[in-house]
């Protein structure tokens, strides 16, 4: 784990800390969105840089790491003013970081990234950033974008950074294991992670389209997300270390629960009477997706996925020995 994303950990704790002590006005929703720019893009980073081989890639990608913690700061030190013109310049950087991803995983594609499925959730993982960015620089600008009020602005900012920026790293990080299985296998894991990488467009564009898209948006992603969770499950038994196998299945359980109550809360929400209110999904769906989910499963692909390639270099640097 990068020192960017321990130090971020470390100081997204201090923020809870202070906000439960009224040291700081920080609501739920603002701290779970602080947790992507601290925790969860520097891990997603990690991530990604196992997972996709190459200079090119490890250049892009090691750049972003550079400046991911001081836009993070930025973002951070944004929430302590009120939307507005200072609190928007402050996380432009945020934005920059998030648009120059965003460029990447464009020009990846555009130059045969399709041929791997790895590479396609990478680089869409990479596209959504730059979308949720722009939300929030709306949000801390005081925006009302197509008329969305607060804190429907901010919640789609945190829906790209963690629907749509994590979510597809995960996925590529179980395609990882999955090419090693049976073909019929091989074609249910495509399936689902189709859906998994379309989801959060699709229900973004539900709020925008109408009700009826947007439940079968949502639901879309539910089933799919589980789905990805079963597979989670499916990879435990070649997982090592045993930590990985610890956090990777408390991230799938966590997904299991979060996505039942966005399911119900989808279904409620279609005729307008909502089962689970937006404060109780906050604190609820919220908490057990960003902690559980993301940053756990983050955590357990990133160490699984590391002694894999640790693994594999030191067999490889044995037969070079040997043949020597």
């Amino acid at each position: 784990m990068s020192r960017n994303a321990i130090a971020g950990g470390v100081l997204w704790i201090g923020l809870v800390v202070g906000s439960a002590l009224s040291l700081l006005s920080l609501n739920t929703i603002d701290l779970l969105f602080l947790l992507a720019p601290l925790a969860v893009v520097p891990l997603g980073l990690d991530l990604a840089l196992r997972v996709v081989k190459g200079e090119k890639n490890s250049l892009a990608i090691g750049v972003a790491r550079r400046a991911q913690l001081p836009a993070a700061l930025c973002t951070t030190v944004s929430f302590l003013f009120s939307p507005g013109i200072v609190a928007m310049i402050l996380v432009f950087p945020w934005f920059c970081l998030g648009c120059d991803l965003g460029i990447w995983g464009l020009v990846c594609l555009a130059r045969g990234g399709f041929k791997s499925l790895r590479t396609v959730c990478v680089s869409m993982s990479f596209i959504y950033l730059p979308i949720g960015c722009t939300w929030l620089i709306a949000s801390r600008w005081g925006l009302s974008p197509m008329g969305f009020q607060e804190p429907i602005v901010l919640l789609t900012a945190i829906h790209f950074h963690f629907a749509g920026f994590a979510a597809p790293l995960l996925t590529a990080a179980t395609a990882a294991t999955v090419e090693r299985t049976a073909a019929n296998v091989q074609k249910i894991f495509r399936i689902i992670a189709t859906g998994v990488l379309a989801g959060p467009g699709l229900l973004a564009a539900g709020f925008v389209v109408g009700p009826h898209l947007k439940l079968a948006a949502a639901l879309l992603l539910v089933i799919n997300e589980i789905g990805l969770a079963l597979f989670f499950l499916f990879a435990l038994r070649g997982m090592r270390p045993r930590s990985a196998q610890a956090l990777v299945a408390l991230s799938s359980a966590s997904v299991l629960f979060s996505m039942v109550l966005a399911a119900i809360w989808a279904v409620g929400e279609f005729p307008l009477q909502p089962f689970v209110h937006l404060a109780e999904m906050a604190k609820l769906h919220g908490t057990a997706n960003a902690l559980g989910f993301t940053v756990c499963g983050l955590l357990g692909w990133t160490l699984s996925v590391g002694k894999a390639a640790r693994k594999k270099d030191a067999i490889a640097k044995e037969e070079l020995t040997w043949f020597a």
